[in-house]
């Protein structure tokens, strides 16, 4: 990236940032919040109820009034038999726990207002499109579970610790791409790596189809600013007398590092993940082979049995599959997937598909076949996947560059450096 589109893209971002509400505290919000809608709520000391002696002689008709202020009493007043110290509630609550339980609620409710606002700014989104978006759907399935926790029969402490519970849940689902990136630091291990990861794919997953469907809703308006058949972001990011949503969804997409491309065939604008831009306003924090996993995921080079680029770029692909699996961790959670697309792509490499062979009908290995083996082995002599390729190569150089009779070509097995380095360790 050029120092003026560096420099374009810092300026974009602060803009952004600039045009969103401020990041408060939530709990100071939600008091504020609480306040204006009771302004003559005054905050007061629940008083402790000491039972007299002298209950005991109250008749018959007061009995249940009895239990049921039992259940408030301290740690001094008159319990069941065998029983002493604070009673946690069997089935239920009375007023005092009801009035605890329920301003918590409320608050959940109030944080899920104001984390769901600052959230539609940050995406730029109006209410009915985030509706639709994974996270709201997720923070509004918290939500109800919170506004059920009432009617269990469990003890306060339990069902007060499941609202926190819910609460956290609830911010957790609600954070935008863009705050994700922001919690990229120096520093971060490589098991935090992978769950970032992992929740940054699935948060964007999620968000990139709605974006694509809001963008064709604004076709007008982004396709005078196709030259070439490419889109010119400079152009189309450029202050403009846009459609107040269509210009606040720029900002979004921009701040939460969605690349936009112009398909030609279907003249629309397509939406995926700006990897560089990840890396750009994290300072590259994120470990080489997170990153090159989120560049795997959203670009694969084989669909339905065909290669989408060319052997030459299909052998590079194989060679950044290697990189990965001596990278990532023995115990990563990527690991089976990584190995599973390596060995595809691998057999297709050497063995072609139905409708990409690598023989001509009279035998013979096609030419861009060899030229893209011949430029492996040039250019990744020291990969072990190269190594089986210049094997293939003095297979083929046998018989001419005719198949062979007999054509079977093993994947080579790729372990990772921590493992390599153990059995050299032994």
């Amino acid at each position: 990236m050029d120092d003026k589109m560096l420099e374009k893209r810092l300026e974009l971002l602060d803009r952004s940032y600039k045009k969103l509400p401020a990041q408060t505290d939530a709990h100071a919000i939600i008091s504020a919040i609480r306040k204006e809608q009771s302004p003559s709520r005054k905050k007061r000391s629940r008083p402790l109820i000491h039972w007299p002696y002298a209950a005991s002689f109250i008749g018959v008709l007061l009995i249940g009034t009895v239990l049921a202020l039992q259940l408030t009493l301290d740690s001094g007043s008159q319990g069941e038999p065998g029983q002493s110290g604070t009673q946690s509630p069997p089935a239920g609550y009375n007023n005092e726990t009801s009035k605890e339980l329920d301003e918590e609620i409320e608050d959940a409710k109030a944080l899920y207002e104001l984390r769901k606002k600052q959230a539609m700014a940050r995406l730029g989104m109006n209410e009915s499109t985030f509706s639709g978006t994974p996270l709201n759907k997720e923070a509004r399935e918290q939500l109800l579970y919170i506004e059920t926790i009432p009617k269990r029969k469990y003890p306060l402490e339990q069902k007060l610790e499941w609202v926190n519970n819910g609460k956290e849940w609830m911010e957790e689902s609600l954070r935008t791409p863009d705050m994700m990136i922001g919690t990229l630091k120096d520093g971060i291990t490589m098991k935090e790596a992978e769950v970032w990861t992992e929740d940054f794919l699935e948060k964007q997953s999620g968000l990139l189809p709605l974006y694509e469907e809001k963008l064709q809703q604004y076709k007008e308006w982004w396709k005078p600013h196709i030259e070439g058949g490419e889109i010119n972001m400079k152009s189309l990011n450029a202050l403009q007398h846009y459609p107040a949503e269509f210009r606040t969804m720029l900002d979004g997409i921009t701040l939460n590092a969605v690349k936009l491309t112009y398909n030609k065939r279907g003249d629309r604008l397509e939406t995926s993940i700006d990897i560089e831009y990840v890396n750009m306003i994290s300072r590259n924090a994120l470990p080489e082979v997170y990153v090159s996993y989120m560049h795997i995921k959203q670009s694969p080079v084989l669909k339905a049995g065909e290669f989408t680029t060319g052997w030459k770029e299909a052998g590079d692909r194989l060679m950044l599959l290697e990189d990965m699996l001596k990278d990532l961790p023995e115990d990563s959670g990527f690991r089976d997937e990584m190995i599973h697309t390596y060995e595809l792509l691998y057999q297709h490499y050497v063995n072609g598909g139905v409708n990409q062979k690598i023989f001509h009908e009279d035998g013979r290995l096609k030419p861009e076949v060899r030229d893209a083996y011949e430029y492996v082995a040039e250019n990744y002599s020291s990969y072990k996947t190269a190594e089986s390729i210049m094997k293939i190569l003095e297979e083929l150089q046998k018989s001419n560059d005719v198949k062979p009779e007999r054509w079977i070509q093993h994947t080579p097995a790729i372990i990772s450096s921590e493992v390599e380095k153990m059995y050299e360790n032994h």
